[in-house]
């Protein structure tokens, strides 16, 4: 199978069918105690929550509960700060409080004189999730998360111990439905009867080929990137200052060739697909990358754009494109091709190296500019965070330790004194 469909494959099952290779069965008693019990709090409430605070260079960095990022700490180490943060938890866990009670539940409730306030609901998931490590300390009298499962934690392979892998039908079943919209068919059944798993990659190869494929692909990516969204009409990426004569070429379009009654109906039509195009570019650029085979790199690195027969005319470039379309009257037929560097109202041409726009793929392409604007007082903020959040996996709005309520609440009384 190509490189950048491997690539796409694992992207969109990650995205949409985080389910597809195992099922979970309900777990047994001994591992809810080891395992199970810290996991589960340590991901799905101390990673989440606690560490924000309680780390050493966090707010409760003077704080006897103290935690380190296990996703931020080399491999060879991991294991042994996976048991550190264990024995945190369940030293916090274990003390009571005057009324009997965890002191890890009663401070995450806001109880204590918490620096943090309350950061669970009692009646949350999370809260749940806290309260059943708590418990299970309880159940086990003398067994904790550290000496019994974590001291080999190296390998992880007790975390598994309760995954049971699907059948070879169903995984079939399930990649077909998530990434073609259908069932598998009998002579795919057939194959991977057959075959086993080594019959999986001929018929995925086969299924990307598939449009529906593409229609999941782009459909995945615009839940990301949403430049399907920006506010406006289509053609207003398109800039008055450097497209006032060819970004709303529809209005005046020669419909001579439609009955005069329809006319005005058929301009509207034009308007809408023309629009409808123009917001499809930056999708049609990652499907011209996966459908040939390109380097997925070149969704940033792409010195060429995607144009269709009505964008073009948007660009002012369709009579030097036309013979390359196919069907030069398909509003959703897409080619890739370089812009000229862009010239304002008074003649003044955007300086470049070459004499052509700037391309760098989804970074320079006027929807995603759109998608997430500029302002005069809030320069470029909003387009870098995005930029981070959509190339780097960095979202930069949790880089920031939280301010505790309390001291909200000073900060603001000061200013207003």
């Amino acid at each position: 199978m190509k490189q950048t469909h491997c690539c796409i494959l694992v992207l969109i099952v990650s995205l949409h069918a985080p389910a597809i290779v195992a099922e979970t069965k309900a777990p047994s008693p001994s591992t809810c105690v080891g395992a199970s019990g810290f996991y589960n709090a340590w991901i799905k409430v101390g990673e989440r929550t606690c560490l924000k605070c309680h780390n050493a260079e966090g707010d409760a960095a003077d704080s006897e509960f103290l935690l380190r990022d296990v996703s931020t700490t080399p491999a060879a180490e991991r294991a042994s700060v996976l048991v550190q943060n264990s024995e945190a938890f369940t030293r916090m866990a274990s003390k009571k409080t005057a009324d009997g009670k965890s002191r890890l539940l009663t401070k995450a409730t806001g109880g204590l004189d918490h620096g943090g306030g309350e950061v669970l609901k009692v009646d949350s998931t999370a809260f749940r999730v806290l309260n059943d490590f708590v418990e299970s300390l309880s159940r086990k009298p003398g067994t904790t998360p550290t000496n019994r499962n974590l001291a080999s934690v190296d390998d992880l392979s007790s975390f598994f111990d309760d995954v049971e892998m699907i059948s070879d039908q169903r995984l079939l079943r399930r990649i077909t439905v998530s990434l073609a919209a259908r069932l598998p068919s009998e002579d795919e059944q057939r194959l991977i009867k057959a075959g086993g798993l080594k019959a999986l990659q001929p018929i995925l190869a086969e299924l990307m080929g598939e449009d529906a494929f593409y229609e999941r692909l782009l459909e995945g990516f615009n839940d990301i990137f949403l430049t399907l969204g920006y506010n406006g009409n289509g053609e207003e990426v398109l800039s008055y200052s450097h497209f006032q004569h060819t970004r709303l070429w529809y209005q005046k379009h020669s419909l001579d060739h439609v009955p005069e009654k329809e006319r005005q109906r058929a301009r509207y039509k034009l308007a809408n697909q023309y629009r409808d195009a123009m917001r499809q570019e930056p999708l049609q650029l990652l499907r011209h990358i996966v459908e040939h085979d390109r380097p997925f790199t070149e969704i940033l690195t792409a010195d060429y754009t995607m144009v269709s027969p009505y964008t073009s005319r948007g660009y002012g470039v369709y009579e030097e494109l036309k013979e390359q379309f196919e069907d030069a009257d398909d509003p959703f037929e897409f080619i890739p091709t370089k812009l000229k560097a862009l010239k304002n109202r008074a003649g003044k041409v955007q300086p470049t190296e070459h004499g052509d726009y700037p391309h760098a793929g989804m970074l320079s392409m006027f929807q995603y500019l759109r998608r997430y604007p500029t302002t005069e007082t809030n320069r470029n903020r909003l387009r870098a965070r995005m930029y981070y959040e959509h190339f780097l996996g960095v979202d930069i709005m949790n880089l920031a330790p939280p301010v505790p309520e309390h001291r909200a609440g000073c900060c603001s009384q000061r200013r207003r004194s």
